[in-house]
């Protein structure tokens, strides 16, 4: 088990589909950051969050 004290949202994990004009396959499992110019042109599934200032925890001892 973690101790997160910082958990950021950065970007989200999906399909990314090719830009108008393009030709290719979708994206299947991309993450895009959200800086990203890719962002407008995926399908999000789950939001990817950067851990930071994390602690291991043993799960006995974080049970109340």
């Amino acid at each position: 088990m973690l101790q997160v004290k910082e958990a950021e949202q950065i970007g989200v994990r999906g399909t990314l589909f090719p830009r108008p004009r393009e030709t290719g396959a979708p994206v299947h499992d991309a993450l895009v950051r959200y800086d990203s110019p890719d962002l407008p042109f995926i399908v999000a599934r789950q939001v990817v969050r950067e851990l930071r200032r994390c602690t291991v925890v043993h799960f006995a001892a974080a049970a109340p």
